[in-house]
């Protein structure tokens, strides 16, 4: 299989990783969930991403960096893609709602954060230990 094909698998695998993040935080933290209506799916992700989420979504980066060695940014990003899909998924069925998606896909960004700097963490730990190994070998 053509790598450029096997590293867009390994973001759209993110991308689900992410939703199973959010889910777990939700049961973690047991929060309530929203009431339905327009807001029901980025308010339910917003909720649940708290102090707990953002050190979970670290760990997470941390992990991809790691292992995977893929872009940190688009691998952060790729993480929480679940809060933008929601907000135009939101905007496209409820108009009028969401007026503001380019304010939150600043503040969606920020909360993208935590996972981006997971991942240049676990980029630089796996690095530092081939170079480490290297040297050993040497």
């Amino acid at each position: 299989m053509p790598k450029a094909i096997t590293t867009a698998l390994k973001y759209v695998l993110l991308i689900f990783a992410g939703i199973a993040l959010f889910l777990l935080v939700s049961i973690l933290q047991k929060v309530t969930p929203p009431s339905p209506g327009e807001y029901y799916y980025s308010d339910f992700l917003r909720n649940n991403y708290t102090l707990l989420a953002g050190i979970i979504f670290f760990l997470a980066g941390s992990l991809v960096g790691y292992f995977f060695q893929l872009n940190p940014w688009l691998a952060g990003i790729a993480l929480v893609a679940a809060l933008p899909v929601a907000s135009f998924y939101e905007a496209g069925v409820y108009r009028g709602s969401h007026n503001l998606i380019p304010l939150e896909l600043v503040i969606y960004f920020f909360f993208s954060v935590p996972p981006i700097a997971g991942v240049y963490l676990g980029r630089y730990i796996a690095r530092r230990k081939k170079q480490a190994k290297q040297q050993t070998t040497e």
